[in-house]
């Protein structure tokens, strides 16, 4: 920097101090060290004005969160404070140097995702973040073994074009995985559940990867150690015939993790609980297990006009019963209305009353009776009672 532009305090200062020095050099060093000394003074004294001047730059404080969270698939943005974009001289960008810049693929780090999906957009005041295009945090690749950090930290840097005004602010960034759907069962539940008979042979599950990404994507399952007993298909997971309990006589549970991932890190996951059941009967009369022997009680004959009340059904296993109700009357094979409620359903047992009528004509009338299973499976069975009058 030349002498005439520095400040007039820092010039007379020079003076002085040049002064002193050289008058009281005695005559050899004097003409020794006549430019060597005045030099190396020239030069601290302008280095120590030109930090005064640094020291200037006034630091701000930008007043960012401290953390942002998102759930993999969502955008958010991170507001930056008016009191800095009002001002058109100053300029704003991003660093990613707090992470490790991971190996995503053979021609792609971790930096350029982050700089990919992380943007300032000026005009609007914002940091946007896009997390389509990362992926959830502390994934491990399934392609080269390489793990993502436990945040993304990402750095807002901030300065004039003068250099009056500096400042910088990191915040860390976490993405979740996603969940994804199974069709056809309650997807609202943390953990979705399906019920399946013995007799179901070959149930299948179609995992519904529909709004995820489609390039690069590939299906996992951890069977729990259930290999022999499970296949996994592109998106379906179907149980073999050898499924459950061996004898298929007792329940048996398949807890299960299905993922979904790109470019070799899980983007989403879902868990899915199975359990096998035994056969379950429903029907009106007995049976005795230790035979594996069924009485079919379901036509009875009553006097027309009399009050009846019928056996319960059975339902077997019996651990299964929850509710019953009537679903359907016929009369010799067209629609009854029962609109005086002469036939009546003990929602609880199954028990069907007939009420003591002058109303009911001869005839068969058929009841289909429903039972809901507190698994939630659904079985229907008959009952016919054949109203006729009492001989005299």
């Amino acid at each position: 920097m030349p002498i005439f532009k520095m400040k007039q305090c820092c010039i007379y200062e020079i003076f002085i101090y040049i002064r002193g020095k050289y008058f009281q050099m005695d005559f050899i060093h004097k003409h020794t060290l006549r430019w060597i000394v005045p030099g190396a003074i020239l030069l601290s004294i302008f280095a120590s004005c030109k930090k005064d001047e640094q020291q200037q730059a006034k630091e701000v404080t930008i007043n960012l969160p401290a953390t942002l969270s998102l759930t993999y698939g969502e955008e958010k943005d991170i507001d930056i404070p008016t009191a800095l974009t009002n001002q058109s001289n100053v300029n704003f960008s991003l660093a990613f140097t707090g992470n490790d810049n991971v190996q995503i693929d053979q021609n792609t780090k971790l930096h350029d995702k982050l700089a990919q999906a992380i943007t300032v957009d000026r005009v609007r005041g914002k940091i946007h973040v896009n997390s389509n295009l990362l992926y959830p945090n502390a994934a491990k690749s399934t392609i080269n073994g390489q793990q993502l950090p436990s945040s993304y930290k990402v750095t807002l840097m901030v300065n004039t074009t003068d250099q009056s005004l500096t400042g910088k602010q990191t915040v860390d960034v976490t993405i979740a995985p996603t969940k994804f759907n199974i069709k056809g069962l309650d997807n609202s539940a943390d953990i979705p559940f399906a019920y399946v008979l013995y007799s179901d042979a070959g149930a299948t599950f179609e995992l519904d990867a529909t709004g995820l990404p489609t390039t690069n994507t590939a299906w996992s399952l951890d069977k729990k150690g259930a290999d022999s007993a499970i296949i996994l298909t592109g998106n379906k997971i179907q149980f073999k015939a050898n499924a459950g309990d061996p004898k298929k006589k007792a329940e048996q549970a398949y807890d299960l993790v299905s993922s979904f991932t790109k470019d070799g890190f899980e983007i989403a996951t879902r868990k899915l609980r199975v359990i096998f059941i035994p056969q379950i009967k429903f029907f009106y009369g007995t049976y005795y297990p230790q035979y594996d022997l069924t009485i079919l009680t379901n036509q009875v004959y009553i006097a027309l006009s009399n009050a009846y009340v019928s056996a319960a059904p059975t339902l077997y296993p019996e651990n299964y019963t929850s509710s019953f109700s009537i679903t359907a009357i016929e009369k010799d094979g067209k629609a009854f209305d029962n609109k005086e409620g002469i036939f009546t359903l003990n929602t609880n047992t199954g028990a069907i009353t007939v009420l003591k009528n002058t109303t009911l004509s001869e005839g068969s009338y058929k009841l289909t009776i429903k039972a809901v299973t507190t698994v939630g499976l659904e079985f229907s069975a008959t009952m016919t009672l054949n109203m006729s009058k009492l001989e005299e």
